[in-house]
């Protein structure tokens, strides 16, 4: 039996209510009521009342409750991907029509990024939601480029924040900017004192960020020129760099953020040897987020935020 079948089956007020779908659709995601409840603005009472009347008008239990976890049926598995399909087009075609004033909206808006932007750019863009946007809300997921293209097609983010540069037909890519690389050391290195050349940058050992800015200048600048590094620590993101005192290791991070790391700790910041190819940090959405005008909000802010920083040309 389809969703039509069953809406035909129940009472028109009931299958006009689209709240339901939506609480449905945020406790199948969620797997848990109480961060459901919290997505959604309502208390944990509230939603358990809109469960109970799931329950009733699709006559099956839908949400079975496994330790922690709120765990589907076999009925609400199948109901998953037609609630999905009405949800979205709620949102990139119903709602596009609307206006969205960011004085008064409430909305959560949901980004995955990268944990260099996560560092950088969340803190001015909380500011920024705070005084424009004052009753919207963010939720953000770090998360590497190769898994940000699934995750936006499958809808669990609506907006990233990272380096692809190759996208499929149904995401959209904008340049925020671009920037090039620094290596950093402590100030009181034993070795490095004013200038750095790729035989000493050959010879210490490094630090290394596994993302795909580090992808990059393997990719296109050491390897390309022969340049071999003696990797001592892989670390999982930018926040373990600045603690570099007191070690002789090196670290080669993206221009933007290592003013935030030499503030932060006892380093210095000094150039590639030689001129480093541009490294670009990009916004990207699923076509079906496009017409939306709270996303289209939310991406100019970002791109207004972001794109002040100077290009590597």
């Amino acid at each position: 039996m389809t969703l039509i079948d069953t809406m035909s089956e129940i009472h028109l007020h009931e299958a006009m209510d689209l709240n339901l779908l939506r609480v449905f659709d945020k406790i199948y995601e969620h797997r848990n009521l109480t961060q459901a409840a919290e997505q959604l603005g309502v208390t944990q009472s509230a939603l358990s009342h809109n469960l109970r009347r799931l329950r009733e008008v699709f006559h099956d239990d839908l949400f079975v409750r496994r330790g922690m976890s709120m765990e589907p049926t076999a009925r609400a598995n199948a109901l998953h991907e037609p609630v999905r399909r009405i949800m979205e087009t709620l949102l990139s075609e119903v709602l596009a029509m609307s206006q969205f004033d960011p004085g008064t909206a409430r909305r959560e808006f949901s980004l995955a990024m990268v944990d260099m932007a996560e560092v950088v750019f969340l803190p001015p863009l909380m500011q920024h939601l705070k005084k424009h946007a004052p009753m919207c809300t963010l939720r953000t997921r770090r998360m590497p480029n190769e898994n940000i293209a699934d995750a936006l097609e499958a809808g669990s983010v609506e907006l990233a924040l990272g380096n692809i540069t190759t996208v499929k037909d149904s995401i959209y890519r904008q340049t925020l900017f671009q920037h090039d690389y620094v290596v950093l050391a402590w100030k009181h290195h034993s070795r490095i004192r004013s200038t750095l050349n790729w035989k000493a940058y050959q010879t210490e050992e490094h630090v290394v960020v596994a993302s795909g800015s580090d992808d990059h200048l393997r990719g296109n600048i050491l390897e390309r020129k022969g340049i071999r590094r003696k990797i001592f620590v892989t670390v999982g993101g930018f926040l373990s760099v600045p603690w570099l005192k007191g070690t002789d290791l090196l670290a080669t991070v993206p221009t933007r953020l290592s003013e935030d790391i030499a503030t932060a700790a006892d380093v210095k910041q000094y150039p590639l040897p030689d001129r480093a190819s541009p490294y670009g940090l990009y916004s990207l959405w699923h076509a079906r987020q496009h017409n939306d005008p709270g996303h289209r909000w939310l991406r100019e802010s970002i791109f207004e935020l972001m794109h002040r920083y100077p290009a590597i040309s």
